[in-house]
């Protein structure tokens, strides 16, 4: 996801169009996020705290919230999941080194019966984490180039670029291009991405008004960039190289791997039920997800770094209120519920199934796995009946004179007029006793 993020950002800037930022749905997220941090900042400039870390924490919780039903409902899916996960996995150890057609199947048939049971989808944890991925990009987009939405902090940027004028900057770093560049949203982009000491090699290139220009409205733009200290248009690994005031930095990056641990591990706690062949590979990501959010914090603008942090923290907080409301629930209620709902939406669909002794998810519910009868064939006869794709002729038409089918009912009806009885399991067979 992070190395998503980052390649999108080299590709393209969200308002100018390029990488893909410039998808369809993506471009229309961005478009609305651009709305919603420009009437953010619109407040904040009214009530008089006017700074881009507070919009940015803002335009998180916002965003966090308009996700939290498909959260629940991704904590939910997971929770039933991780009750399921037992019984998917007793089916797959009893089909296990059986790769007939039959037997894949039955395994399939006999593990939808189990998510029937629990009135969970075997995709239902996809489609959640696919509608939040978009939001996710556009955020991130919006966040790297706030100017570009907010009127009063990008006429900061267009002052500076109407001073500069033709000045040639194409010997200086991160400024490679600015001589053909046309578009003035790419040109506030790249001012938006170059640090401290890069703006003070282009005043130097000013002189008399413009350099007062340039200077006033960098310092103005610093004002705003600043919080806690932090100067969120810098990396903090440049602010701590820095030195001075700017080892305040690194709080940034310690903040969002910690938070990013604390939600992997409440994840965890939450969804634990008896052994999991899965725990080896989920304590590495515990490791490994932290620290690679740590890793980008440090190369990434810090505004970006505290966009993660708030994010997780709001995530955090969200589990540990999540994780204490399912201690009170009563799974077996909530899976009756949750089948209910499942019967329901399959009813409006007009996926009516067979009703033996009530409906096949009823079924499903009072259905051990650990008590599921193999469904395969077991005399002589119902095997024979199996063809190699695994159909099995009806009793309404008789099997072909000579066939595989046709000799075992021979061998039934004899059987079955002389008193000779089979056994099922191991094909022997005896006379009944008869007195």
């Amino acid at each position: 996801m992070i190395d998503f993020l980052v390649a999108c950002a080299s590709q393209g800037n969200a308002a100018a169009g390029g990488g893909c930022y410039d998808w369809p749905v993506i471009k229309q997220i961005i478009d609305l996020l651009g709305y919603v941090v420009k009437y953010i900042y619109k407040f904040l400039e009214i009530i008089g705290i006017p700074n881009l870390g507070l919009c940015i924490i803002l335009l998180t919780i916002v965003v966090k919230c308009i996700l939290i039903p498909l959260t629940i409902k991704q904590q939910k899916f997971t929770k039933l999941s991780s009750y399921a996960q037992p019984e998917i996995r007793a089916i797959q150890a009893k089909y296990q080194g059986k790769r007939d057609n039959f037997s894949m199947q039955a395994m399939q048939e006999e593990t939808k019966a189990v998510y029937a049971k629990y009135g969970i989808s075997q995709t239902g944890g996809c489609l959640q984490s696919f509608i939040q991925f978009p939001i996710i990009i556009a955020l991130y987009g919006v966040i790297r180039q706030i100017p570009l939405y907010v009127d009063s902090f990008r006429q900061y940027y267009v002052n500076i670029i109407n001073a500069i004028g033709n000045i040639d900057l194409s010997d200086i770093q991160g400024m490679a291009g600015w001589a053909t560049m046309t578009d003035m949203n790419q040109k506030i982009t790249t001012l938006c991405n170059i640090n401290t000491q890069t703006i003070q090699q282009i005043a130097e290139r000013c002189s008399g008004d413009t350099l007062a220009i340039v200077t006033e409205n960098s310092e103005k733009i610093q004002q705003l960039n600043t919080f806690c200290g932090i100067n969120l248009g810098e990396t903090p690994w440049h602010l701590i190289i820095g030195g001075g005031i700017g080892i305040l930095a690194v709080i940034i990056p310690i903040l969002s791997g910690v938070s990013q641990w604390l939600s992997v591990k409440l994840g965890q706690a939450s969804n634990a039920s008896g052994q999991d062949p899965t725990a080896a590979s989920m304590k590495t990501m515990t490791l490994m997800m932290p620290l690679v959010s740590v890793f980008f914090c440090f190369t990434l603008n810090a505004s970006i770094g505290l966009y993660w942090s708030i994010s997780s923290i709001f995530q955090v907080i969200l589990q540990i209120i999540i994780n204490r409301h399912y201690r009170k629930v009563d799974m077996n209620e909530l899976i009756k519920e949750n089948m209910a709902k499942a019967a329901e939406k399959a009813k409006k669909k007009g996926n009516k199934k067979k009703e033996v002794s009530g409906s096949a998810l009823t079924q499903a519910a009072n259905t051990s796995t650990k008590n599921m009868q193999s469904q395969a064939p077991r005399t002589i006869a119902d095997r024979a009946r199996v063809s190699v794709d695994g159909s099995a002729d009806t009793a309404q038409t008789p099997p072909p004179a000579n066939s595989l089918a046709a000799r075992a009912q021979m061998v039934q009806k004899y059987n079955e007029e002389n008193g000779v009885e089979v056994n099922n399991e191991t094909g022997t067979s005896h006379k009944k006793y008869k007195k």
